[in-house]
């Protein structure tokens, strides 16, 4: 729950308070009004004072993890890298699970982070990234790697020492790795990981199935031996202008791809080159809360070919309509039903 002061959001949760409090207090020309509205909430309540303390002690501790890469990758996603800030995991980011808003360098940290506890924390404090359905987020990591984040998907980034890993949570990831020959630049996604050193590549994970689309450079992938023992790691070299497709264990395929039409979600759009209707459907619903359904199945097999903007779900619909290649049933906020055309 919230409450609103001087036309500001404030929490109820005195962790969550104390951090916007904290964000306020910092500039030189805070009105009186905001230093007296302090005053009053720090006194309303003895857990509002502690949570005030407690971070004020924690802010003190700051410098001990400032260098940390994780830390580096939110300062910077703060002061703007990305076209829209992504969201951060509440158990990560808080204070008490709420967050601490960091003034010096506009960066936000976790609590447990400056607690003094060891180097490689438990991945409940290492920083999450994610998007909504229809949202495309971009952060810096410290070493100056940029990560997008295409739409409902998460990135954990890990603490770094002689390699730097994130991993995938779910969902579909663009990296442009800056070069550090010293150190290797791995993505964790499910039982895989894809290992570079300088390059851009596109990770996706779908039920089931794991896509790696190079750009540029050179990557690894490397899978762990089965839970039998038998055979040990599996790896492959990836070039650029090439897919890594993985439908299963044993299934492992690379092939000649469009890198800049698979990477098109990029700029917010997708192509299409004669796809059949139901994977068009299946991946335009991806980026929207509003989905398309398909009345008749017999339509799925129609090729459309196109470019289209993410979560343009009617502007969509009426290309289809226009080139006679499915109408619309049924329509509401929730969904659009997909039928044959009309003669």
């Amino acid at each position: 729950m919230t409450s609103t002061t001087s036309g500001k959001e404030i929490h109820d949760d005195p962790d969550s308070a104390a951090a916007l409090w904290f964000a306020r207090l910092q500039g030189d020309d805070v009105p009186p009004r905001d230093r007296r509205e302090f005053e009053r909430w720090l006194k309303a309540d003895a857990r509002n004072a502690a949570a005030w303390e407690d971070l004020d002690r924690t802010w003190n501790n700051l410098a001990a993890i400032e260098r940390d890469p994780a830390f580096a990758a939110l300062r910077t996603d703060a002061l703007g890298a990305g076209e829209r800030r992504p969201h951060w995991n509440r158990r990560t980011l808080g204070l008490a699970a709420a967050g601490l808003v960091a003034a010096v360098g506009g960066g936000i940290v976790g609590k447990r982070w400056l607690s003094g506890e060891a180097s490689r924390a438990p991945a409940a404090d290492e920083p999450v990234f994610s998007t909504a359905v229809g949202e495309r987020s971009t952060f810096r990591l410290a070493d100056n790697s940029v990560v997008t984040l295409s739409t409902d998907s998460a990135v954990r980034v890990n603490h770094w020492a002689e390699e730097r890993r994130l991993t995938l949570l779910r969902g579909q990831a663009f990296f442009q790795v800056a070069k550090d020959p010293s150190r290797p630049f791995v993505v964790a996604a499910g039982d895989k990981r894809v290992t570079a050193v300088g390059t851009a590549f596109d990770v996706r994970m779908e039920p089931g199935k794991l896509s790696v689309t190079l750009v540029e450079g050179r990557v690894r992938i490397a899978a762990d031996a089965p839970a039998n023992g038998q055979g040990g790691e599996r790896r492959v070299e990836m070039s650029a202008g090439s897919r890594f497709v993985a439908a299963d264990p044993a299934d492992w395929l690379i092939s000649a791809v469009d890198t800049a039409k698979e990477s098109a979600w990029l700029k917010g759009r997708l192509v299409f080159d004669g796809e059949p209707l139901s994977a068009v459907v299946a991946e335009m619903n991806r980026f929207s809360e509003r989905k398309l359904m398909l009345a008749d199945p017999g339509l799925g097999a129609t090729p459309v070919s196109g470019v289209f903007k993410t979560g343009q779900i009617d502007a969509f619909v009426a290309a289809l309509k226009t080139y006679g290649l499915a109408d619309v049933g049924r329509a509401d906020g929730e969904r659009v039903e997909l039928v044959r055309p009309r003669a």
